[in-house]
């Protein structure tokens, strides 16, 4: 039978069971950014390339236009600091700015960046030692979700116990019979603050309210002390006491977008989610929509049901009972 997940992070993201009952092998992964590789492959099957794997560049045709694409190698960057780091460094509206999708944060990863009104020759080789600039070419578009096939990954798993080597045909054998399921991981989530998807749920039922208080007030065990305590201040509705204590970084710069509007207008929470870029707003409504997939995939699980096969599964009762209201929090 399936086993059932006792990390609270897993089931806080929708993610309630293995789909195997193996003895584990141990392993870590992720602890150093070249252990996680994450490269874009084009709808036409050219992958976009690391400086580490040493692929070819794919070949891109110029085209007279006022879009730039990039291809971009980011270091331990999430998707929205890339696009705050490029709109500063280009001075460029963040709007003008698009990719086909978000890669991993704690990562090398490759992946192609579209901004409009630049030239070629505005474009440096690097923003800063974690961002480079492989390539470069004139484009008469944007570069979207559509001109994407999917990722390639290269992964590394370190400190494996060889003595449990013998789990990995049960691991095999158990995915052969039941499937192999594709949750939405902790990268769609966040690690320090893993509650993208309840902003995005609040934001989905129109309690804007609720939205900015999970963004700026809820306090998670990972967050260093001044920070909560900047939380807490947030909560009590100081908000320009909280906004000194909030460093001055790409990694905050939500809560200080969204505080900046609340210490001028305390109730105008529709509009202090509009500062945010609409790509992060996006964000949290897409890893809504992630943490639903991964309960129902959970609910499947649990009863037992193979996933690589088709069979008939009634709706899920909470399914039915999230609620909608729709959203005017336009952009």
């Amino acid at each position: 039978m399936p086993l059932a997940s006792e990390a609270w992070l897993d089931r806080y993201v929708g993610m309630n069971y293995y789909i195997t009952d193996c003895e584990g092998v141990g392993g870590r992964v992720k602890e150093r950014l070249e252990d996680f590789i994450v490269e874009e492959v084009l709808i036409d099957g050219q992958v976009v390339p690391t400086s580490i794997t040493g692929k070819p560049l794919p070949k891109i045709v110029n085209k007279p236009g006022p879009w730039v694409w990039m291809i971009i190698e980011k270091r331990g960057i999430d998707a929205i600091t890339l696009l705050l780091i490029l709109s500063r460094k280009l001075g460029v509206n963040p709007r003008d700015i698009s990719f086909g999708g978000l890669k991993d944060a704690v990562a090398v990863t490759s992946q192609i960046v579209s901004v409009r009104g630049v030239s070629i020759n505005d474009v440096p080789s690097d923003f800063g030692r974690d961002v480079k600039v492989l390539s470069a070419v004139s484009m008469d578009r944007a570069f979207i979700t559509s001109d994407i096939w999917g990722n390639e990954f290269t992964i590394r798993v370190r400190n494996i116990d060889i003595s449990r080597m013998g789990s990995i045909n049960c691991v095999l054998n158990q995915l052969m019979e039941r499937g192999l399921p594709t949750y939405y991981g902790y990268q769609r989530f966040g690690l320090r603050r893993p509650n993208s998807h309840v902003i995005g749920k609040y934001i989905v039922l129109g309690e804007f309210d609720k939205a900015v208080d999970e963004l700026l007030a809820h306090a998670y065990p990972m967050e260093p002390p001044r920070i909560r305590e900047a939380r807490e201040l947030i909560a009590r509705g100081d908000y320009s006491r909280a906004l000194e204590l909030i460093p001055r970084s790409y990694k905050y710069y939500p809560e200080r977008a969204v505080l900046r509007q609340l210490v001028s207008n305390p109730r105008d929470f529709v509009n202090a989610l509009r500062k945010l870029p609409h790509e992060l707003l996006n964000l949290y409504v897409e890893s809504y929509q992630s943490y639903l997939f991964n309960l129902a995939l959970s609910e499947r699980i649990g009863r037992g049901l193979p996933i690589n096969r088709r069979c008939l599964v009634t709706l899920l009762p909470y399914s039915m009972s999230m609620g909608y209201r729709q959203s005017t929090l336009s952009t």
